[in-house]
């Protein structure tokens, strides 16, 4: 009557089977992983869903202490997404890879109506902005065919770098940089 080697199999066979059906269903906290912020923040600026991949961990040096720990994602075209671990916010994206792609025919937005989007965008990332917008202090700038849109909050004591909401474009519309520390280190 040894029944124990027969019971051993059969709790090794369930847990064999418990493991392969927990590996069918995907994990239920979603909204903590870094592609789902990234995804929520393309749905937002209006990017292209891509496949995403892993970079890695890095720094972000213009964060406001000028070390953010931020997880590196690219999509396929070349947009690096640098998203807070500890938040699962994106707090940058880099997209100046996609800028050499851009056809140089492609027709022109004139600056009022990047201005336009750049304030749409800041709406759609920060359910506050209209509220926030004046505590900060606005700057908008440009480089041969870019143009860049900015809002600062005030440096806190021991900070390096002032959170920051910047959106650049290019002059056909497109988003190739993102920057948005406003809510990180408070």
């Amino acid at each position: 009557m040894n029944i124990f080697p027969r019971l051993s199999i059969r709790i090794l066979i369930a847990a064999i089977i418990i493991l392969v059906l927990a590996g069918c269903f995907p994990a239920k906290d979603t909204a903590n992983q870094p592609t789902y912020a990234i995804n929520a923040t393309r749905k937002s600026l209006e990017l292209p869903f891509l496949p995403l991949k892993f970079v890695e961990n890095s720094e972000m040096s213009n964060s406001p202490s000028g070390g953010l720990a931020v997880a590196k994602y690219q999509d396929s075209e070349g947009r690096i997404y640098s998203v807070n671990p500890k938040t699962n916010q994106v707090v940058e994206i880099d997209a100046r890879a996609i800028l050499p792609g851009i056809p140089p025919g492609k027709s022109s937005l004139s600056s009022a109506e990047i201005k336009a989007k750049a304030l749409g965008f800041a709406k759609a990332v920060i359910p506050d902005f209209d509220s926030l917008q004046s505590s900060l202090q606005y700057e908008e700038g440009g480089k041969v065919d870019n143009y860049f849109f900015t809002w600062y909050a005030e440096m806190s004591s021991g900070s390096m770098n002032r959170p920051i909401l910047q959106f650049g474009f290019h002059k056909s519309g497109v988003l190739f940089a993102y920057y948005n520390t406003l809510a990180v280190e408070k």
